[in-house]
């Protein structure tokens, strides 16, 4: 016999708990625990900066799920690694903005910034304000930034970076 749909549905407690994924800078002891009700325990969490990932400097968080049998709600228990740029490094950042057709500027999204040094190139995307930033050593000087945008001139600019400092390198396209 042919059933009929419905548009409602329920989630019972304990099947809220979803997504999960490795985290490569993220460790965590696997040991399995019992608890009576109101104990604690400890877990010891490791966190690795040097994981293939972790290409620059900055903050990263995640959270840890715990696994549980229990029909209640286990919160998720948040954990955060800050990441300091080596002391050889600096770094390039900026905005980028286009005209507008009436003459005013405006931030850029998803513009090509491709930053060249004699060691190698780095090609990243501006956020939806037209910013972008990348940490490097500042053996990769000089730089060559180059700004392009379907529609826009593409403009190109050399810059130095400074240990330990920040680089301002702001760029107007105009419409072609």
């Amino acid at each position: 016999m042919p059933s009929t749909p419905t548009s409602k549905a329920e989630l019972l407690p304990g099947y809220d708990q979803t997504g999960s994924g490795d985290i490569t800078w993220l460790g965590e002891s696997t040991q399995q625990l019992t608890l009576q009700p109101g104990a604690k325990a400890t877990v010891t969490v490791s966190l690795d900066a040097s994981v293939p990932e972790v290409t620059q400097p900055g903050d990263f968080t995640t959270a840890l799920t715990v696994g549980t049998d229990t029909p209640y709600s286990v919160p998720r228990v948040p954990v955060s690694l800050h990441v300091n740029p080596p002391k050889t490094w600096g770094k390039i950042t900026g905005t980028v903005l286009g005209t507008t057709a009436s003459g005013g500027t405006a931030p850029l999204a998803g513009v090509t910034v491709q930053i060249d040094s004699w060691a190698s190139t780095y090609t990243l995307t501006t956020a939806a304000d037209g910013t972008y930033a990348l940490w490097l050593d500042t053996r990769n000087n000089p730089l060559t930034v180059i700004v392009a945008k379907d529609g826009y001139q593409p403009t190109v600019a050399t810059v130095k970076i400074k240990k330990g400092a920040t680089v301002t390198s702001n760029f107007t396209l105009k419409r072609r």
